[in-house]
């Protein structure tokens, strides 16, 4: 399997001091995405070289084996949170990604207040 992928760093290109394409290409065999993985990915086991396997974010595939795929729209929505104290909080869900912007957020990775988002 050969994937073409937009590199994501690319629309950022100005801040690097080196020049990079817009696409790559990763070839390997499909295996299952680890469930550690919480948006849409695909996972490719790509040999014995620096990584054993490559997650590729849906989003950023823009050919499988020549074939055109067509982009996922980007899930984008912000829910505000109301904290056991009062305090209101913002909690961003992107592609999957749910990011909040307390201080517990910041040390776990996760919060009760995204719990709370995504099953809202």
């Amino acid at each position: 399997m050969r994937i073409k992928v937009r590199d994501p760093k690319f629309d950022k290109r100005h801040l690097y001091g080196f020049t990079f394409s817009e696409f790559y290409y990763v070839e390997g065999e499909p295996m299952s995405t680890p469930k550690w993985v919480n948006y849409d990915a695909i996972t490719i086991r790509t040999g014995p070289e620096k990584y054993d396997f490559r997650i590729i974010d849906r989003a950023n595939v823009v050919e499988v084996d020549g074939s055109y795929q067509s982009p996922k729209p980007i899930d984008h929505r912000e829910v505000k949170i109301t904290g056991k104290t009062g305090k209101i909080y913002t909690v961003t869900i992107k592609s999957g990604h749910a990011v909040c912007h307390c201080t517990g957020f910041s040390y776990r990775k996760t919060c009760s207040h995204v719990q709370e988002a995504i099953a809202a």
